[in-house]
């Protein structure tokens, strides 16, 4: 039976691929430029040239801007028609407005401008992968890796396949790293079953002709890119996982209490030789027990492994810090944390940054 699953695995593999945009034309869309002058601030630049680009189709991006660069803005993926990502992209640019003086207006569709510059989606699969639509594709020639993004578990009956990737999924993307789905049906999404087809999902990936790869993931996403890299090492390169969860939250009947301890032996899964590990830990969190002893844990973790491992544990800026399950997906974490996990992953071992940080870490 595993014999039939990789050749059915390696099969999909082999699959022609679409033509893809150059960088040229894929930066022509996803610019700075795009968004008018004067320059955008961080939040804006942030959210349209990363942020956004972790969205599924159908999304679409509004933006409202006055002469003298005051702005608001909103964008929504995973709506079921283009028509619908539009209407809510733009209630959401008007709620957001506040004394803003300009109209909302819908300045992207999928990976288009309004007016002006468009790529397609990438389209297609890779074993149990699928290509994230609005990043770019290079090829496992041309590529640094690629990074396999899992979302999180809702239940059986919430569908996070449409959920977006962080913004920092696109600062590696933009480092030279393609960018897949581990997308799971909900109702199919049993560490049982999801986990073995991550794990042999690795094989096809490395039989495409990627030499690098790096997991990553949110809450269960984050905690099965672990467990997989665990079983597979020697075909993991790196994990990140945001907010990892597998035991459900504080205020409901569930085992949370043995979330600390479970763990402390997810860590001790991982061999002394690697891969590289960064996990991102957040204050209000409902899904983990306690983020300063999960925290303690890579932190001590991190002196006994010859490769790095990163604790991230934001605390501020105040007055309004990250915090929250969703964490991660806070486009100041993309900008204060983004780089530093960049780093992790690309830089070698002595200049990569590793133990507790709090504060933000540029290039680490």
């Amino acid at each position: 039976m595993r014999l039939l699953l990789l050749l059915v695995l390696v099969l999909g593999a082999a699959r022609p691929l679409l033509a893809q945009p150059t960088e040229d034309s894929y930066r022509g869309v996803f610019s700075v430029a795009a968004l008018g002058t004067p320059g955008p601030s961080s939040g804006l630049a942030s959210a349209f040239t990363l942020l956004y680009r972790g969205t599924m189709p159908h999304a679409a991006f509004a933006l409202a801007r006055e002469p003298s660069g005051r702005s608001a803005w909103a964008y929504v993926g995973g709506a079921p028609t283009a028509e619908a990502a539009e209407a809510a992209a733009l209630e959401r640019c008007r709620r957001s407005i506040g004394p803003v003086q300009a109209e909302c207006r819908i300045l992207a569709r999928d990976a288009g401008l309004v007016g002006g510059p468009a790529v397609p989606l990438v389209q297609g699969t890779l074993g149990p992968f699928r290509w994230a639509p609005l990043q770019l594709r290079r090829g496992p020639q041309a590529a640094r890796g690629v990074v396999i993004w899992a979302h999180g578990y809702g239940g059986p009956e919430r569908d996070l396949r449409a959920a977006a990737a962080p913004g920092f999924v696109s600062i590696l993307n933009d480092a030279g790293w393609d960018v897949l789905r581990f997308d799971r049906n909900p109702a199919e999404d049993a560490l049982y079953t999801s986990l073995p087809r991550l794990v042999e999902g690795l094989r096809a990936v490395k039989a495409a002709g990627y030499r690098h790869i790096v997991l990553g993931g949110q809450s269960r996403g984050g905690w099965q890119a672990i467990m997989a890299a665990s079983a597979r090492p020697e075909l993991v390169d790196a994990v990140i996982a945001t907010a990892p969860a597998a035991h459900g939250e504080a205020n409901r009947a569930n085992n949370l209490v043995s979330g600390l301890e479970d763990f402390r032996r997810l860590l001790a899964g991982l061999p002394a030789g690697g891969p590289r590990l960064a996990v991102a830990v957040f204050e209000g969190d409902d899904f983990d027990p306690s983020p300063e002893a999960r925290a303690g844990l890579l932190e001590e973790a991190s002196r006994n492994r010859r490769v790095p491992i990163l604790a991230l544990w934001p605390q501020g800026p105040q007055p309004l810090p990250i915090r929250g399950h969703g964490g991660a997906g806070d486009w100041r974490f993309t900008t204060l944390y983004g780089a530093c996990l960049l780093t992790l992953v690309d830089a070698p071992d002595a200049a990569a940054p590793r133990g507790l940080r709090r504060t933000p870490c540029g290039g680490g």
